[in-house]
C-alpha cells in the first residue's frame, strides 16, 4: 500500500461516510428481519391466501431460510476480492423480482421460488453488513457494530404490528408488496454508498481459494465451532416459524401471541447493551454461551406456557438470549479463526445454519403431527440448542486452550 493510499484509509475510519455506511446496514437489518425472521406472524396468512398446508407453510420458512444462509455465506465467500456496489444492486433487483413475481404465482412452486429470492437476496445483505461495518471503523468499531446489529432486533419489534395492521386491510400479495418493497428500496439505496474504505478494495484481504478453504475444513476446531453455530440457532428458527402457533395451541389468542413476538426484538434491542457489558467482564464467549442456555431453557418451557404472563416471561428470556448471541458470534469467529478474511469467514458460518434453517422447522411440524403436540418437539430442539452452545463454545476457545 502506497503513501497516498495509506493515508485515504486512515482518513476514511469514523468518518461521515463510515457512519452513513453504518446507518443504512442498521435500515437494510430492521427490514431484512421484518420481512423474514417474522414469518410466525404471516404464516396463517400466506396459508390461507394460497391454501397450504400446515407443513408446507413451514417448508416455505424452511426454503427462505435455507437460501438466506446457503446463498448469503457463499456469496459472502465468493466476494471477498469483487466489488461490493454492484452485489448490492443485484440484491435490490432480486427483491424487486420477488415482489412482481408473488403478484402473478399461485402454486406452491411458485412461491418457494418467490421466497426463495428472498432468501438469496436478504442472506446477501446480511454477510455483506455485518462485514463492511467494521472495516470502516477504529476507534468506534464497537460502537457502530452495537448499533447496526440492534437492526435484528428492531425489525422483530416494529414488524409485526405492522404485518397485522397491513393483513387487517388487504391482501397478503399486497402486505408483501409493501414491506418487501421497501425492503428493496433501501438495498438500493445503500448500494450507491457500499464500497470497501481505501486501501482495502484491491488486495487488502488474503486469497480466499482452495487451500484456503482446506486449511479450514481439516480444522477440528473450526469444524466444531461450525456445527455448533448451526446447532444452537435451533430455538430461533422454531420461534421465527411457529411461535405463533405454538402460543396458540395452548390458548392464546392469535392476535396476543402474534404482536407479543415483537417483545422478543425490544428485549434483544437492551440486551445488546448489557452483553458488551458483561463480554468485557466475564468474556464473549461465556456471555455468549449463558445466552444460549437461556434460550434452550426457555423452549424446553414453551409448550406449558399456557397465560399470558408466562408468555412475556418467556419473551424477555428469548429476548436476552438473542441479545447476548447476536452481536457476539461474529467477532468470535472471527477473532479466533482469522480476521484477514472477515466477509469469508463470516460466510462459512453464515452457511452452516443453512442445514438448522431449513430441517428445524419441517422436523417440529413432523414431529408435533407424530405426537400429537409440541412437547416432545421442543424439548428435542432446546437440547440441541444446548448441545450447540458446548461445541461452539469448545471450537472457539483459543488455540493454545484447544491444541
Amino acid at each position: 500500500m502506497d503513501p497516498a493510499m495509506n493515508d485515504d484509509h486512515d482518513a476514511a475510519f469514523d468518518s461521515s461516510t463510515s457512519w452513513l455506511v453504518a446507518a443504512l446496514g442498521l435500515l437494510v437489518l430492521v427490514l431484512v428481519w421484518g420481512l423474514v425472521f417474522t414469518f410466525t406472524v404471516y404464516a396463517q396468512a400466506l396459508g390461507d391466501a394460497f391454501g397450504l398446508s400446515g407443513l408446507r407453510v413451514s417448508s416455505i420458512f424452511s426454503i427462505t431460510t435455507a437460501t438466506f444462509y446457503v446463498a448469503g455465506g457463499t456469496i459472502g465467500i465468493l466476494i471477498a476480492r469483487v466489488p461490493l456496489r454492484p452485489v448490492v444492486a443485484a440484491a435490490g433487483v432480486v427483491l424487486l423480482s420477488a415482489v412482481g413475481l408473488l403478484q402473478v404465482v399461485t402454486s406452491y412452486l411458485g412461491l418457494a421460488v418467490v421466497f426463495g429470492l428472498v432468501g438469496v437476496a436478504s442472506g446477501t445483505m446480511f454477510v455483506i453488513v455485518i462485514s463492511l461495518v467494521p472495516q470502516w471503523f477504529e476507534r468506534y468499531e464497537g460502537r457502530a457494530m452495537g448499533i447496526t446489529m440492534t437492526g435484528n432486533g428492531l425489525g422483530i419489534l416494529v414488524f409485526p404490528p405492522i404485518w397485522v395492521w397491513l393483513l387487517d386491510r388487504t391482501g397478503f400479495d399486497e402486505t408483501f408488496a409493501v414491506i418487501a418493497g421497501a425492503t428493496a428500496l433501501a438495498t438500493l439505496a445503500a448500494s450507491a454508498v457500499y464500497r470497501r474504505p481505501p486501501g482495502l478494495r484491491a488486495g487488502g484481504t488474503a486469497p480466499v481459494d482452495v487451500s484456503w478453504l482446506r486449511s479450514r475444513i481439516t480444522d477440528a476446531s473450526f469444524g466444531g465451532a461450525l456445527v455448533g453455530f448451526s446447532a444452537l440457532w435451533s430455538w430461533y428458527f422454531v420461534l421465527s416459524s411457529d411461535f405463533v402457533g405454538i402460543l396458540t395451541a395452548g390458548g392464546i389468542a392469535r392476535g396476543v401471541a402474534a404482536t407479543a413476538f415483537g417483545i422478543v426484538g425490544g428485549v434483544s434491542v437492551a440486551a445488546r447493551v448489557a452483553s458488551g457489558e458483561f463480554a468485557d467482564r466475564i468474556g464473549m464467549r461465556v456471555t455468549l454461551a449463558t445466552g444460549v442456555v437461556l434460550a434452550a431453557v426457555g423452549t424446553v418451557a414453551l409448550p406449558w406456557t399456557e397465560t399470558r404472563l408466562a408468555m412475556y416471561a418467556l419473551l424477555v428470556v428469548f429476548g436476552i438470549g438473542l441479545g447476548a448471541i447476536a452481536p457476539l458470534y461474529s467477532p468470535i469467529v472471527i477473532g479466533r479463526f482469522g480476521p484477514e478474511n472477515a466477509t469469508a469467514i463470516v460466510g462459512a458460518f453464515t452457511v452452516a445454519q443453512a442445514a438448522t434453517a431449513f430441517l428445524v422447522p419441517i422436523g417440529l411440524n413432523l414431529l408435533r403431527e407424530a405426537t400429537n403436540g409440541y412437547v416432545v418437539p421442543l424439548v428435542a430442539v432446546g437440547g440441541l440448542t444446548f448441545l450447540g452452545a458446548g461445541l461452539f463454545y469448545r471450537g472457539t476457545a483459543p488455540a493454545d486452550e484447544s491444541s
